[in-house]
């Protein structure tokens, strides 16, 4: 599917948030008697496109799909271009930080920080070309549709770690959270205040931050844990550090 340049979305919310996205949806395939509750989505987000609706029992759909599916519609959409700019990612607002992720390789982990980074205000994500996919329909559904909502970009492989260097070039300032030490504790970085927009850089779930990319970096900041527990779950780290900003960003 990725290498024709589609993917699915699944479910009643991820579709009706594909309807309403900057992506194209290519077909529709509904179960019978589900159709009804997304014409608003489909006469919002049709336009001017061209939109094959099928409907299927949930037999036909089960043989269409190849597994047991209990979500009432699929969408195929079109992905964009390899590195292609997301045109709403806009340059990072005190506030309002960017998240970039460095080999977060594991779906559910790269749908859920695209949750968390859209409640807490992110102005976007930017994913290392070892991340999963987040178009993938585990990581759509793991968002709530939310990778479909948030502006992103995927870089290309020569890009990488290079790209931290155009952010900081952007106005911001690049952070990286890292459990090593010399690192700032959290509470401190966000007591200085984020007056300049930020950019949040996460490694993935067993290394952390690659070493090329930490020496990129402005300054690292850690979150403080008990002794006993070597790290965090990467979106729960994620999910503190936004709220942290928000909270103090906040009038």
């Amino acid at each position: 599917m990725r290498d024709r340049g589609l993917f699915v979305a699944e479910g009643r919310l991820a579709v009706e948030r594909l309807l309403a996205s900057r992506f194209r949806t290519r077909a529709l395939l509904v179960i019978d008697g589900a159709l009804e509750g997304l014409e608003p989505a489909l006469a919002a987000g049709r336009g001017e496109r061209e939109l094959d609706v099928y409907v299927a029992d949930s037999a036909q759909l089960r043989l269409v799909t190849g597994f047991r599916f209990h979500r009432g519609c699929l969408a195929l959409g079109e992905r964009p271009a390899l590195g292609e700019d997301d045109p709403r990612l806009s340059p990072v607002a005190p506030g309002s930080p960017l998240v970039v992720l460095e080999g977060v390789s594991d779906p559910d982990n790269v749908g859920s920080i695209f949750r968390n980074a859209a409640a807490f205000g992110a102005a976007g994500i930017v994913l290392s070309p070892t991340c999963a996919d987040p178009l993938y329909r585990k990581a759509i559904r793991t968002s709530m549709g939310t990778t479909l909502q948030l502006p992103f970009r995927v870089v290309r492989a020569g890009e990488w770690p290079g790209i931290l260097e155009r952010i900081r070039e952007a106005g911001a300032r690049v952070v990286a959270l890292t459990p090593l030490q010399p690192a700032t504790e959290i509470e401190a970085f966000v007591r200085r205040g984020c007056e300049a927009g930020v950019a949040l850089l996460f490694g993935n779930e067993g290394d952390g931050v690659s070493r090329t990319a930490l020496d990129r970096c402005d300054e690292r900041v850690r979150i403080d844990i008990a002794p006993a527990v070597d790290s965090l779950n990467v979106a729960h780290a994620a999910a503190i550090v936004l709220q942290r900003i928000r909270a103090v960003s906040r009038p």
